[in-house]
């Protein structure tokens, strides 16, 4: 539930009168164990199991929203990551987690729109991994075997885009709220997706280097009663500016999924298939290029039982990657993830999840979310994690 602020000692007394702020956001616990083994150059490389009291996304979000009537209004949004299981900006790994350094650190956008259209400016997501086709680790635990493949591999180049302008369908265009396009650009982030490859070329780049870095996609979302399906396209090309030493990286991804509330439009119970295609070209300041492509398989399924408790599980396939149309031998993953939920409320609800991935040989698949992970897992190295939590909306 979001509580009202009383905007005079936010912003001042004119401010108060024409503008709703309101707080609101997650607190996110769990205590559990991870563990990385198996990794093909041997137990030097492993990471034998940690028990760990840890922060699994909770934020502060704060909204402001401006009736400028005949049906329009301004808005903006800053979503603030925390770890309240130890007051940094560091995850179990002890390595910064981008999504907890600052102010708006998830997610920040200023717009103006309608009921039929919203222009949004600023760091927004996405949503490559979840949404409403998947919404087992977005809401009910800190991850899922989807996501975690999703995250990993090739990758696209973000599911979080900075300097980001985003115009997205509102609730007047019914079954296809939420469809949207978007166009970025790469800023001091140099965010280049899961083992990018290739130099931030946004506005950071050094004298007689040309700032050409972009992004660009949409999203087609569909919601109607028991059927939900969606169509993901991005592209990325971080560029090569005058006098360039580094490699261009460009990126091309779709995804398409469809799933089926089979208790009707609000219930939790959901069963979704997701494909993903996506490749990676690499082209270095001297050589050939080299172009890397994978996919990427993943079902969900969740049934509500009585009594309030919620059961779910996770499945992803990745295959092995292709550089330049030749397969890379133990290069693909297998994960799978089981979770147990007893809802205590309307904001608040325990639950308990496992997860593992079954990396090839060749192949370094982690289990993402927050910094999740307490170390990057070797090549070949299997995760798996239990937790027990609680999670409280407010």
């Amino acid at each position: 539930m979001k509580k009202s602020l009383i905007a005079l000692a936010v912003l001042g007394t004119s401010f108060a009168a024409s503008a709703q702020v309101t707080l609101g956001g997650r607190a996110a616990m769990e205590v559990g164990n991870w563990q990385a083994t198996g990794a093909t150059a041997g137990a030097a490389s492993d990471f034998r199991d940690r028990t760990r009291v840890a922060d699994v996304g909770s934020r502060i979000i704060l909204r402001v929203n401006e009736d400028l009537g005949g049906g329009l209004r301004a808005f903006a949004m800053c979503e603030t990551g925390i770890n309240i299981d130890n007051g940094s900006s560091t995850g179990q790994a002890n390595t910064n987690n981008a999504n907890t350094t600052t102010w708006c650190s998830r997610e920040g956008h200023l717009g103006i729109g309608n009921r039929t259209a919203e222009v949004r400016l600023g760091r927004q997501n996405v949503w490559w991994t979840q949404g409403p086709i998947n919404v087992t680790g977005a809401v009910y635990h800190s991850g899922d075997a989807v996501t975690d493949l999703l995250t990993g591999g090739i990758g696209q180049y973000t599911v979080r885009g900075e300097n980001q302008i985003q115009v997205v369908a509102g609730p007047g265009t019914g079954a296809w709220a939420g469809s949207n396009v978007y166009m970025g650009f790469m800023g001091n982030s140099g965010n280049l997706g899961s083992t990018g490859a290739g130099q931030d070329m946004g506005e950071s780049v050094g004298a007689n280097l040309s700032p050409k870095g972009k992004y660009q996609g949409l999203k087609v979302a569909y919601s109607q009663g028991a059927l939900v399906g969606s169509f993901d396209l991005q592209s990325s090309d971080t560029g090569i500016g005058a006098a360039a030493t580094t490699s261009q990286t460009e990126r091309n991804a779709w995804k398409i999924g469809a799933g089926y509330r089979y208790s009707g439009a609000k219930s939790p119970n959901i069963v979704s298939l997701q494909y993903v295609v996506r490749d990676r070209t690499v082209t270095p300041a001297a050589g050939a290029a080299t172009k890397g492509e994978e996919n990427v398989l993943m079902l969900v399924g969740q049934y509500a039982l009585t009594g309030g408790w919620i059961v779910n599980a996770t499945y992803g396939k990745a295959s092995d990657r292709k550089d330049n149309n030749v397969t890379v031998a133990n290069t693909g993953a297998t994960s799978w993830g089981l979770g147990v939920v007893k809802t205590l409320s309307n904001r608040t609800h325990a639950m308990f999840q496992y997860r593992t991935i079954d990396n090839k040989a060749a192949a370094a698949y982690g289990l993402n979310g927050g910094n999740y992970a307490s170390g990057a897992a070797a090549a070949g190295a299997d995760s798996k994690a239990w937790g027990v939590g609680l999670v409280h909306n407010f």
